[in-house]
């Protein structure tokens, strides 16, 4: 990605117009948002690996948020991690963290930014986005300079980052260094997975922390991961904690939908719709039979899944309103019981077919069409999960190459190849059909 060729004072003033429109230009005085609502306190902190820094156990990934005041509001909680990136509303996303961390000390929060870093991209030019980075962030300096999602453990070698990084961190610009991967955005970049990356990026020795996709549904990768960081003393911060996005029943009205709407299916496909529908409604009966079909009880016993590991530092939450912030930070601290355990064994076995592993595109190789699997589940994660539907619409209609249209006749390559049985056809359905405009 190259680095943005417009004048401080230009970006700057564009930025300003933009987000006037947003209510971000203190419209909203400073600190007005409706107290009652923010009721709980982070209870639990945890050593950031070697950093040092004690980071709040639930952590604010703040893509979402277009009002200053409601991430003001979240600090209050006691939150001090806050994880956003140079690409986020091309930047705008950073000078509304540099807007709400006014009033807060400083040195008290630890703000990580990601960068795209490109094979092309020179230290100079890298030097140059940090630090526009940290001037819109309205700071002295950044916490956290991450590399994100590279595709293989060659690119995060690259040694024009790493010089970039050694010259800031020598003028006392930034502190950390960090890498995050989530999986690569089509088959054909798809050179190592998560764990490979990851794992290699612990054992390199010049990531202080890192960034990843983990739960209760998708252990084994990271497993292996928080085992490596734990070894090496290095900082794992996670993200995408609840495999069934607080919203997993609504895929069976999704799916309803495409039965309703008479899609073109072959007789293949119609037996699989036919077979996830049964293990759903058997799934659906079951969450309401324990109590975890309400969204909140399902999200309570993800994050304390996560939370059960040590080697865990922080999971980051993605909050849209000020009504998500009690019901979340109320998470911080909580410890699983044998009852939630047994559900999420229990949602694991018989629910598996419905989550299609992120960074995971071991199915990819096998499509005729080279379709990106994984990168399509990530876009309806978004829209399922995060409610960033036209985000989601967007992202997933710029795709270049063969799309799901190819998947109606096409005889399953993908599920054969799948080693958790994931109902890869049924949920791209479900997929074309939000992302799509079908």
């Amino acid at each position: 990605m190259k680095s943005i060729k417009v004048s401080r004072r230009k970006f700057l003033a564009n930025s300003t117009a933009a987000l006037a429109g947003a209510g971000l230009t203190g419209i909203i005085p400073a600190n007005s948002y409706p107290q009652d609502t923010v009721k709980s306190k982070i209870k639990d902190y945890r050593t950031l690996g070697r950093t040092g820094f004690r980071v709040s156990d639930i952590g604010c990934g703040p893509v979402m948020i277009n009002d200053e005041n409601l991430l003001k509001a979240i600090l209050d909680t006691g939150v001090n991690i806050i994880d956003t990136a140079e690409f986020y509303g091309n930047g705008n996303n950073e000078i509304l963290v540099g807007k709400s961390i006014r009033g807060f000390k400083r040195e008290s929060l630890f703000i990580n930014s990601k960068f795209i870093i490109a094979k092309s991209d020179k230290k100079d030019d890298i030097v140059l986005r940090v630090r526009k980075c940290i001037e819109r962030l309205n700071s002295d300096y950044l916490d956290g300079m991450m590399y994100w999602n590279p595709s293989s453990q060659e690119e995060f070698k690259n040694n024009e980052f790493h010089e970039a990084f050694n010259q800031l961190k020598s003028e006392g610009r930034v502190k950390y260094c960090g890498i995050s991967c989530h999986g690569s955005e089509y088959p054909s970049a798809a050179r190592e997975n998560m764990e490979q990356i990851i794992c290699g990026a612990v054992e390199d020795g010049r990531f202080d922390h890192v960034l990843f996709v983990y739960n209760y549904v998708q252990q084994e990768m990271g497993n292996k991961i928080l085992k490596a960081c734990a070894e090496k003393n290095v900082g794992a911060t996670l993200m995408k904690t609840d495999p069934f996005n607080g919203r997993y029943l609504e895929l069976i009205n999704t799916v309803n939908k495409l039965k309703e709407n008479n899609s073109p299916v072959s007789e293949n496909m119609k037996y699989r719709y036919e077979s996830a529908m049964e293990r759903q409604k058997a799934g659906e009966e079951y969450l309401g039979k324990v109590g975890l079909s309400d969204p909140s009880a399902r999200r309570k016993a993800a994050v304390g899944f996560v939370f059960d590991n040590p080697a865990v530092s922080s999971v980051f939450i993605s909050l849209r309103s000020f009504d998500e912030i009690d019901p979340y930070i109320s998470l911080s601290g909580i410890k699983l019981n044998a009852g939630i355990t047994q559900d999420m064994k229990w949602l694991k076995e018989n629910c598996n077919h419905l989550y299609c592993r992120h960074a995971c595109g071991i199915c990819e190789s096998q499509c005729p069409y080279k379709i990106p699997v994984n990168t399509i589940m990530r876009y309806h994660h978004y829209y399922l999960g995060q409610g960033r539907e036209k985000y989601a619409m967007q992202k997933y209609n710029e795709l270049a190459g063969a799309k799901l249209e190819k998947c109606a006749g096409c005889d399953g390559k993908c599920e054969s190849a799948c080693p958790y049985g994931v109902s890869i056809r049924t949920l791209l359905q479900a997929a074309y059909s939000d992302l799509g405009m079908v």
